[in-house]
């Protein structure tokens, strides 16, 4: 096969899936689905995750497709958290490939992404999914999964109806492959985006993203945009939350044991998200930035193959935006929600969400999407990978009396007090006591990324120093505070900024152990940054103001002989944090044989 049909490579564009769509397929899955479809560099898990649990909470059938996959390629496609069975999804996409190769096209096979973006949607056809929450994979004008046309009327910009679409937090990421500037990236982005739809923009870092983003968006769907970055919302602590269900009976929270453990790691109360709704509509467009948004857009698309939807719109009138609210309209509303998901970041996150459910209430008629069953949703979302807490050492209460050493893990849902949400005594002083028996795993492959983590270690090392010394374990406060040395165990991609992303990371005290991660299935342009070249770029890149302060570094051959050392290692009170890659904490979840999605499975069924 030539390199041009390999379908192994990553092939951005659209004319393949959407021939094999609409011609080769026996029906067209998009016909009649209507999606929300989240792009962004960082978030966009985040934000299907706390979608999707709301819209189940509130008793729609919900089909998700996330990129990439956890832990098996069929973990991506789920309707209402299930995963799609490992044997059928085998057969379904077995099927597309025959299809495909006895329908030869001008534009080339099938790439394996079009072919799991083909199979999800067939899925969700299948199942007559409500709605779909779908990420992109990458980019999002030549993704896959950009295959969706505006919420009413036919178009050429493809079937089905994208209802709302989440711009995420957008940075340098994949560059060479969706642009090498920043706005070149957020171009590619905003591809998503529909005439007559619902925009949820989420704070942006860089400028330069934040105005090719609002250009665009205002230019194909003006007074439909909702800038996070204008609402009222803020993330607190509570001393006590309450759930109202009087008008909902039919809603249920996961029993609390399987609850994300929120004030250990997150303070000392329950975290929420306060946000006012209506929102108030984005007004960035005015005569002077509309004008510099046609010459800007014109000018950066053509340097792509595929013309920008705000350049094929021609022959289209932009909706006209939504009325000025009368004297009629309802008051401001004030609610809160949850926060389970840990890191500062996810209000953020949360808030994206928030506005998109409330774009789905208001203009699409998702009228169940009440704020109790949001909040049901935000309390039960699970998002497997982020960073999460997984306990390693002897197996407690296994019975065996044997001297060796076994390894066992429990998820990072430590058990929660339903009535408070604090923390049960026993896991609190468990975790204290024994921090080095615990891993925090999180996929942060980039700079931004690595920052939150970062900030969220300096703040989790500062709060267990707090509980520690009120709990009284030990005489000494300063023997355990947020200058606890951290132990990184870190997997890279070929490519990625390994000096920028440790420069983030790594203190002085601190120790560096490189490792290399399994090929991931399907993925294989995906390729491991050797181990040693990661420990040449930090011994060459991390360059400490004192002179004396280093870091000790160790490279290993593979993740189990990680867990191997970190077993006999209990007592040197180090903080093991395992991140730089998905792929690496994926083999993590497999090493310590956590299946979340099945889980979850168990506790729906």
């Amino acid at each position: 096969m030539a390199a041009s049909e390999n379908p192994g490579r990553i092939k951005l564009g659209l004319e393949r899936i959407i021939r094999f769509l609409e011609s080769t397929l026996p029906k067209d899955p998009r016909t009649n689905l209507r999606v929300v479809h989240v792009a962004g560099t960082n978030g966009k898990g985040s934000v299907c995750a706390l979608i999707s649990e709301a819209l189940f909470a509130a008793g729609y059938k919900v089909g998700t497709y996330n990129s990439p996959h956890f832990l098996t390629v069929n973990d991506a496609v789920r309707v209402d958290g299930i995963p799609v069975p490992a044997a059928e999804y085998a057969e379904l996409r077995a099927w597309i490939s025959k299809l495909d190769a006895d329908t030869p096209s001008p534009d080339g096979p099938l790439s394996l992404f079009e072919q799991a973006t083909v199979a999800a949607l067939c899925w969700f056809s299948k199942n007559n999914v409500d709605i779909a929450v779908i990420e992109v994979g990458m980019g999002g004008l030549r993704d896959a999964t950009n295959v969706f046309g505006p919420p009413e009327g036919k178009s050429s910009l493809g079937a089905g109806h994208s209802l709302v679409q989440c711009i995420c937090s957008v940075d340098m990421d994949h560059l060479g492959m969706i642009g090498n500037t920043v706005e070149e990236i957020a171009f590619e982005k905003v591809g998503i985006i529909r005439p007559g739809s619902w925009v949820i923009i989420a704070r942006q870092d860089h400028v330069g993203a934040f105005h090719k983003i609002h250009q665009i968006a205002h230019k194909i769907s003006p007074g439909r945009i909702i800038n996070i970055r204008r609402q009222p919302a803020n993330d607190l602590l509570v001393g006590n939350f309450s759930f109202n269900l009087k008008d909902s009976p039919g809603l249920q929270l996961h029993p609390p044991e399987s609850s994300p453990n929120w004030s250990l790691f997150n303070g000392t109360g329950k975290r929420c998200l306060r946000v006012k709704y209506p929102p108030s509509l984005d007004s960035y467009a005015t005569a002077k930035s509309s004008s510099s948004s046609s010459s800007s857009s014109a000018a950066t698309s053509t340097s792509h193959q595929h013309a920008h939807p705000s350049e094929c719109l021609s022959s289209f009138e932009p909706p006209s935006a939504p009325k000025p609210a009368d004297d009629n309209s309802p008051p401001s509303m004030e609610a809160d929600f949850p926060l389970v998901l840990p890191g500062s970041h996810q209000t953020g996150n949360a808030c994206v969400a928030f506005y998109a459910l409330y774009a789905l209430r208001t203009y699409y008629g998702f009228s169940k999407l009440t704020d109790a069953a949001i909040q049901v949703g935000f309390q039960n979302v699970r998002w497997p990978g982020r960073l999460s807490w997984l306990r390693i050492g002897n197996t407690p209460d296994s019975g065996n009396n044997s001297s060796s050493t076994s390894l066992s893990a429990q998820n990072t849902n430590v058990s929660s007090d339903a009535s408070n949400g604090y923390s049960s005594n026993s896991s609190s002083n468990r975790i204290i006591d024994s921090l080095d028996e615990w891993i925090l795993a999180d996929g942060a492959h980039n700079e931004p990324a690595a920052t939150e983590l970062r900030n969220y270690i300096n703040t989790t090392l500062r709060r267990l120093a707090q509980q520690r010394y009120i709990n009284a374990t030990t005489g000494k406060r300063h023997h355990f505070s947020e200058m606890t040395p951290v132990r990184w165990i870190v997997g890279l991609s070929r490519g990625k900024d390994a000096g920028g992303i440790l420069k983030k990371l790594v203190r002085p005290g601190d120790t560096l152990w490189t490792v290399p991660f399994s090929q991931p299935e399907e993925m294989p342009w995906v390729k491991c940054e050797d181990p040693e070249a990661i420990l040449a770029c930090a011994k060459q890149n991390l360059q400490f103001e004192n002179n004396s302060d280093s870091f000790e570094s160790a490279k290993f051959d593979s993740l189990s002989e990680v867990l191997d050392k970190l077993v006999q290692s209990t007592s040197d009170n180090m903080l093991n944090v395992l991140c730089g890659s998905l792929y690496l904490v994926s083999d993590l979840y497999r090493e310590l044989q956590i299946q979340p999605f099945d889980e979850d499975a168990e506790q729906r069924l």
